[in-house]
């Protein structure tokens, strides 16, 4: 028993072990998908982007999404619109002295080599700014933090925020996690066959518990046939003993007579010295008759005698034989000793095992609860992604809204752009032809000034354009160009915002997603081995069945059968019965024995299958006559000395009463007083033992 509870411990701990395991591979697998998923949204559709074949080393990821921003989108393919292309001869000029290249911190495309190698890396913002100035065309300062410097004067600070960044770290974890899959694998496969070894110890240690158990109860049984000859040896001794006590009286009867005799023959020879010959004659008659009768009392003393001798020579043998079987008895008191503290130690670990079972009872229910919270957190869970659904169906339109709408102004700003451009280039041009006209004027006309010239050609006003006509188009031109409205800076900002806010909402749902299947992947586990299990004690409680009720019948056939559903969660329970002479039918259409007899031969199939610590069966042989009543005793009684479990029969029937170890009984010595009763029916073995 110690044996199989270490065991079951190191099996347990070793279960704890690889369900541990198996939650980490689980939410490392989850983890992989998410990240895969997450990469393989940013990435898209299409050209494959650059940023996909880049690795770089842990902590510089954000200074190379701020060094090269969304240029990480664009493709190596010449096929796509936004393409890296390899530049190989040329020259470049170094970086500020201090700097470091960020080309050994990166594994990237040849294409990308050219522009790694004039972003320089710098350890804060004071080198930053102070390196800046040395900064040729075309080069960069970028520091891990995120700040960035560039050739012509653009400067990023820390806090800036870069979805690239996020992007970079999300693979570099992924590949991480897939280079620790291998080895996690390898370890949850080692558990496994450590699972396995301790399995097969527990299952050798039960089968050897199993062998001592039934060598427990040969020893049992051994002991009862033994109490059993030594009770029989017992009244042998006593009749023994009566008869001896019978031949020793016999025996003083014959000392008495030959006493009587011999003082009779000492008082006739002191009669014959008075008798004549007469009556001498006479006497010496009476005294050959007297000593042909002390002859046959001697031979009757003598025969005595040897009886006597045989019977004590007997009694010796009966003595020698008691002394031995008082040898014997001490050896059997020893073994019950031994016995009963091999009982209460079986106690003992039965209570243990009620514990256990009462422990295991609870599991059920623990489990149900367990599923219960987890089907509720389901539907939490799916009420919160429809949340988070029509949330991002909202955030989409709304995207979709403000991207409308800044394409929209993006056109009305460009086209006032060509409106303004137009405009002052026809003012320009205009003011250039006006000053050749006056310069034409002067230079033709004796320096006359455009307003002499009309003075002196006596150009009236009507001829000239209307000015109030020009001031409603200019103010006409200003209002369209108030109606565009300010330009709104921080839409790149916004749009980035919200693609940020998207990928984190895509994230959370995603988890989500991840969450739900593995809820379902462990309640189909959970079912999957209930299903097991539950098929494993049909099978096993159909064929006890099978053979009980053909014990219990005297022939027959009988078994259960699942009904109604496939699934044996889901399935109910039929029994079909065929009893010597009868067709398979139904429990139900039994007559009321056979259904008793059917219903206890299923009762004692469970309890083959796992022996409960008591039982109790309140009237089951009530419906059945005197032979199967002794059927159900024969095998009552076997199961109760297996010791497994102990029964509490409640019956009327004289014949299971006179079958029990014990009686309880309530009965009414007076009107109205009620008396309990009791009766130890194996005490007699006691008082045989305390006789000898």
């Amino acid at each position: 028993e110690s044996d199989v509870e270490s065991a079951r411990k190191s099996r347990e701990e070793t279960r704890q072990e690889r369900q541990e395991a198996e939650n980490r591979k689980a939410k490392l697998d989850a983890e992989i998908e998410t990240l895969e998923s997450i990469v393989r949204t940013y990435s898209g559709e299409g050209f494959r982007p650059v940023l996909d074949d880049i690795h770089t080393d842990e902590g510089f990821e954000l200074a190379l999404s701020r060094a090269l921003g969304d240029t990480l989108m664009a493709s190596s393919d010449s096929a796509a619109p936004v393409i890296w292309q390899l530049r190989r001869s040329m020259d470049v000029p170094s970086l500020p002295v201090g700097a470091e290249s960020l080309t050994p911190r990166v594994r990237a495309p040849e294409v990308l080599k050219l522009a790694l190698s004039q972003i320089g890396i710098v350890g804060g913002e004071e080198e930053g700014d102070r390196l800046a100035a040395h900064l040729k065309p075309g080069q960069t300062l970028v520091s891990r933090e995120g700040g960035l410097w560039r050739w012509d004067g653009l400067t990023v600070r820390m806090a800036a925020s870069d979805r690239h960044a996020v992007q970079l770290q999300q693979k570099n974890r992924l590949d991480e996690l897939l280079r620790k899959t291998p080895d996690i694998e390898s370890s949850l496969a080692a558990l496994r066959e450590k699972q396995g070894a301790a399995e097969k110890t527990l299952a050798d240690a039960q089968a050897k518990l199993s062998e001592k158990q039934k060598s427990l109860q040969a020893s049992d049984a051994d002991l009862r046939t033994k109490r059993i000859d030594l009770t029989k040896m017992v009244e042998a001794q006593a009749a023994r003993q009566a008869e001896l006590a019978k031949l020793e009286e016999a025996l003083t009867l014959v000392d008495a007579d030959l006493t009587a005799i011999e003082e009779k023959l000492e008082n006739n020879a002191l009669t014959l010295k008075e008798f004549d010959d007469a009556r001498f004659a006479a006497q010496q008659e009476k005294i050959d008759a007297a000593r042909e009768g002390l002859a046959a009392a001697r031979e009757r003393l003598h025969e005595a005698i040897k009886d006597f001798e045989i019977s004590r020579q007997e009694n010796s043998r009966r003595k020698a034989r008691l002394h031995a079987i008082t040898d014997e008895r001490v050896n059997l008191q020893n073994r019950c000793i031994r016995a009963r503290e091999r009982i209460r130690e079986l106690d003992g670990r039965e209570e243990q095992l009620k514990e256990k079972i009462v422990e295991l009872q609870g599991r059920p229910g623990a489990i149900r609860e367990e599923s219960e919270r987890l089907l509720s957190r389901i539907g939490e869970i799916e009420q919160e992604k429809a949340a988070v659904s029509d949330r991002l169906t909202a955030l989409e339109g709304e995207l979709a809204d403000t991207t409308k709408a800044l394409k929209e102004a993006e056109s009305l700003l460009s086209e006032a752009r060509e409106a303004r451009a137009h405009a002052q280039a026809t003012t320009s041009e205009r003011q250039n032809h006006m000053n050749e006209i006056r310069s034409f004027i002067r230079e033709n006309f004796n320096n006359m000034t455009p307003e002499d010239l009309s003075a002196e050609a006596a150009i009236s006003d009507e001829a000239m354009p209307d000015l109030d006509d020009l001031k409603q188009k200019k103010e006409k031109s200003a209002r369209d160009r108030d109606l565009i409205g300010a330009v709104n800076l921080r839409a790149d900002q916004e749009v980035e915002d919200l693609e940020k806010q998207l990928g984190g909402i895509i994230s959370e749902k995603n988890d989500l997603a991840s969450a739900i299947e593995e809820l379902r992947q462990g309640i189909e586990k959970l079912n999957g081995e209930a299903r097991e299990r539950l098929n494993t004690a049909f099978t096993r409680v159909n064929d006890h069945f099978r053979e009980l009720f053909t014990r219990l019948f005297n022939g027959g056939k009988a078994h259960l059968a699942l009904i109604e559903a496939d699934d044996p969660l889901e399935a109910g329970l039929e029994i079909f019965a065929q009893p010597p002479g009868k067709a398979l039918q139904s429990l139900s259409l039994l007559s009321g024995g056979e259904q008793s007899l059917t219903a206890i031969a299923l009762i004692f199939a469970i309890f083959l299958t796992n022996p409960a610590p008591i039982c109790v069966l309140d009237e089951v042989d009530a419906p059945l006559d005197d032979a199967n009543v002794d059927r159900f005793c024969d095998l009552l009684e076997e199961f109760a000395d297996k010791g497994e479990t102990r029964f509490l029969v409640i019956t009327h029937h004289r014949m299971t009463m006179a079958r029990m170890d014990r009686l309880y009984g309530v009965t009414m010595s007076e009107r109205g007083v009620s008396q309990l009763v009791s009766v130890d029916l194996n005490q007699q073995l006691d008082f045989l033992e305390a006789a000898a």
